[in-house]
């Protein structure tokens, strides 16, 4: 999904730049309206999580991986607009940090991910829980739903803006930018969402609403009052323990992933969508779970009995995702459209002239995640080594995204939003 450089043309990169900035404009007017002493901390945390969901990388259809954005989530508690915001400042920080997401195809990545998904998500998510009560089951389901159909719409976008490339820009026959076409890039993209990603976000997103539902239902409401009790008698659902409605749907959700692997596959476990399992090293892969599950039985608690007591939860919740970032590195493959030189010669026969050029113009200081020092670095190096590089530049990410969100929310509250709930109910 994060398109890299050299796969976009400078002047289709700089075109799509058309869209993407009024929209930023538009956003930091708009999220004012939002913003006050409860929004601004949740606008920061939500963009944290996306930049976290983002790095979970999941084997999907075609031997690629792919992976969830949260955009969807983060327009139904706060509004699209406030979806563009958080997740512009992820992409833009993945971008300049860890290389993840070319800076010449940043407008590309936040059209695509930061304002054509959260837009289409939450269009989706309104027109199905039309008149639901904000409690109600049919409101998660709904919001599932639209976090499938937002993501699923943004890689078709990211299919056509790669697959045109070699209709505009070719010479010899040979594409100058993307090798993929339309007929290629297209159906590549759907299916490595609609039948993985996608999958993913929709679970996300609608567990992430019943989890508000019941432990925050005052995230649910309209932020421009405050959360009347009385709303909560109205279509609450059912009592059933939390856990085991994750864990029901985890479970479910991992069967399916499995039987559209292993048909992909042709039955064979070691050709699972398509990709190379047998080439994974498990020796090594056990050594890294090993060694990242002892950083996170100390990071975890520590981190907990060293935060203020209003974030401690939420602190350790994203350390403890941090922690188990590193099962992304397992599959086999890269994703569709985001490959190297050395992986496009090998698909094609010739790199092209534009990815050459184009794909080393800027060095992100962690690149891959990954440390810039030879203990976490060195390509021979164990890969519980990559295991543990990852999970701090997590860390150092969730960090940064949240941080930086933050400072921008207080900047546009001081500039014109509410300064408080009271106020804003009074608006």
């Amino acid at each position: 999904m994060h398109i890299p450089d050299g796969y976009l043309a400078p002047a289709v990169a700089m075109a799509l730049a058309v869209p993407t900035v009024p929209a930023w404009g538009l956003a930091t007017q708009r999220v004012k309206k939002v913003l006050n002493n409860r929004t601004v901390p949740l606008l920061a945390i939500f963009s944290a999580l996306s930049f976290t969901i983002m790095m979970f990388n999941i084997p999907v259809p075609g031997g690629t991986t792919a992976h969830g954005v949260g955009g969807t989530l983060i327009a139904v508690v706060l509004g699209p607009w406030a979806a563009v915001i958080a997740v512009s400042t992820a992409l833009i920080l993945q971008a300049l940090f860890f290389g993840d997401g070319g800076v010449l195809a940043i407008f590309a990545n936040c059209l695509n991910m930061a304002i054509i998904l959260p837009f289409v998500g939450y269009a989706t998510y309104r027109l199905i829980a039309a008149g639901a009560p904000t409690l109600s089951t049919r409101r998660a389901i709904a919001a599932g739903i639209g976090a499938y159909v937002g993501i699923s719409v943004s890689a078709l976008a990211v299919g056509i803006e790669l697959g045109i490339e070699p209709l505009l820009f070719s010479s010899g026959g040979h594409a100058l930018y993307s090798p993929y076409g339309l007929r290629e890039a297209i159906p590549a993209m759907l299916a490595a969402h609609m039948l993985g990603a996608s999958i993913v976000e929709g679970l996300i997103t609608g567990l992430g609403v019943a989890y508000l539902q019941r432990r925050h239902p005052e995230y649910l409401t309209s932020l421009r009052g405050i959360f009347a009790p009385e709303e909560a008698a109205a279509g609450r659902p059912s009592q059933r323990p939390l856990w085991q409605i994750v864990l029901a749907t985890v479970v479910v959700a991992v069967a399916v992933l499995g039987a559209i692997g292993l048909v992909e596959g042709g039955g064979d476990p070691n050709r699972m969508f398509n990709a190379d399992w047998s080439a994974v090293d498990w020796p090594s892969v056990g050594s890294m779970l090993l060694v990242t599950a002892i950083a996170g039985v100390v990071l975890v608690p520590v981190t907990y009995l060293l935060l203020p007591r209003s974030i401690k939860r939420i602190g350790s919740a994203f350390v403890a995702l941090a922690v188990v970032a590193p099962l992304g590195l397992i599959a086999p493959g890269f994703a569709y459209g985001e490959g190297g030189a050395h992986d496009v010669k090998a698909a094609f026969g010739y790199v092209p002239t534009g990815l050459q050029d184009l794909s080393g113009i800027f060095a992100a200081p962690m690149s891959e995640y990954n440390l810039p020092l030879p203990f976490f670095s060195d390509a021979n190096a164990p890969l519980w080594h990559a295991g543990i590089g990852y999970e701090i530049a997590g860390v150092l990410g969730i960090l940064a995204v949240g941080g930086v969100t933050y400072l921008i929310a207080r900047l546009l509250r001081g500039s014109g939003g509410p300064t408080s709930v009271a106020e804003e109910a009074g608006s």
